[in-house]
């Protein structure tokens, strides 16, 4: 039986600042709940930009927003994932979670309920992107907007530790010099926008408020608050849609 309400999560902010792992969580601790991912979206290798002979895989021209929207609203409509997507950023390895399946559930419990009473007649759909609120279709989509945040040397130290990336032809390693080239000045280009004076660790701009954009008090939060806060916000939201 389909659920007759269908919430849509987008769960943005740079890379490494913990969108997947938080998705992950929410897709745990949220009823009837599923991931989108935004990286399942990159356009062909052969039509990647490149910066300087780097391929640039994290500007807005490497994605496919025009299939992510329709994918977006495939779900709005049809309360399940479209069955035209490669789907394999699930295949890429985020390590230990930094929270354990009993703190999520303490978690859970706390900010929800104990039999959350939404389970039968709600479905989420979570999607986790780098780049989601720099394309305004997308961001109207989106019934709840969040925005990760790190400092930039948590950002660069947890990119370069990771192996790499499966990608739809193969694998991705960043090459050195990678985060300081391409990474890093690319969100600060296309996150800009969002924040007062375009400082990225500054509050949002009126802009973001307005869109309904949230993030979270502290910039660089332990996953279990991320999660605590998560869960805050979609409960509020939530309590309005069903109003």
């Amino acid at each position: 039986m389909t659920a007759s309400k269908i919430i849509i999560i987008g769960v943005s902010g740079p890379s490494s600042s913990g969108k997947s792992t938080l998705a992950r969580l929410l897709r745990y601790v949220l009823p009837n709940s599923f991931i989108l991912h935004q990286d399942d979206f990159y356009k062909p290798e052969a039509e990647i930009p490149v910066v300087n002979d780097l391929e640039d895989w994290d500007c807005p021209e490497a994605i496919d927003y025009i299939a992510l929207r329709a994918a977006i609203d495939y779900i709005k409509k049809n309360h399940k994932l479209p069955e035209n997507v490669h789907y394999k950023e699930d295949q890429n390895d985020l390590g230990t979670p930094p929270v354990s399946s009993e703190e999520a559930d303490a978690i859970k419990k706390a900010i929800l309920g104990q039999d959350i009473s939404i389970a039968d007649n709600v479905e989420f759909c979570i999607v986790d992107g780098f780049l989601l609120f720099n394309d305004d279709i997308i961001t109207k989509q989106l019934d709840v907007k969040l925005l990760l945040r790190a400092p930039y040397e948590s950002l660069k130290k947890r990119r370069e530790a990771r192996s790499g990336y499966a990608t739809i032809e193969g694998f991705w390693v960043d090459p050195p010099g990678y985060f300081d080239n391409i990474v890093w000045p690319g969100y600060v280009n296309a996150h800009k926008h969002l924040f007062e004076g375009e400082d990225i660790e500054g509050p949002l701009a009126p802009y973001a408020i307005q869109q309904d954009i949230r993030t979270a008090s502290a910039i660089d939060l332990h996953m279990r608050d991320m999660l605590k806060w998560a869960l805050d916000v979609i409960a509020e939201k939530f309590k309005k849609l069903s109003s």
